[in-house]
């Protein structure tokens, strides 16, 4: 069987799919957001650009949690597509642990991404989903408090 281009799988998948989350829309004036929660997608926005299942590469982030409440360890990984294994959906991605210090993983993302031309437009979006992942599991882990976001005006815990 011949594989088929990226463009095609995109016509269709992109209206329909059991990983698109509709958002608002309640009228034409608000508008709606179509977001999708497909692995690969590192924004999680349904566009050709950042789909992972449309296109033949892509980079995905995995967090694990492992052990117990007292005991618990944290792994991430980050996982390249290869297109050649597209028939073989557990064996598409290949997953590079990231258990070094912030920046070296930030160093590790720019040479897989840009280095090797793998996909240089997605630098961007895969150090932001990595800058946050690493945020979360500071937090998971104990050592920093979770953002506190101060509430809207006019929100129902301001008028208490």
């Amino acid at each position: 069987m011949a594989t088929c281009p990226d463009s095609l799988t995109w016509m269709l998948v992109k209206n329909q799919n059991c990983f698109q989350q509709k958002r608002n829309g309640q009228t034409k004036r608000s508008g709606m957001i179509v977001l999708s929660s497909e692995p690969g997608n590192l924004r999680n926005i349904n566009a050709f650009k950042y789909s992972g299942l449309a296109n033949s590469k892509a980079i995905r982030f995995d967090f694990k949690e492992e052990g117990e409440d007292d005991d618990k360890k944290i792994k991430m990984s980050m996982g390249l597509k290869i297109s050649k294994n597209g028939k073989r959906p557990n064996k598409q991605y290949s997953t590079i642990p990231l258990n070094k210090d912030f920046r070296r993983v930030e160093k590790c993302i720019k040479a897989q991404t840009v280095d090797q031309a793998y996909r240089a437009d997605l630098l961007d979006a895969a150090l932001a989903r990595w800058s946050a992942l690493h945020r979360y599991s500071k937090v998971k882990k104990g050592i920093m408090k979770p953002a506190y976001f101060k509430p809207a005006k006019g929100s129902e815990e301001d008028e208490s």
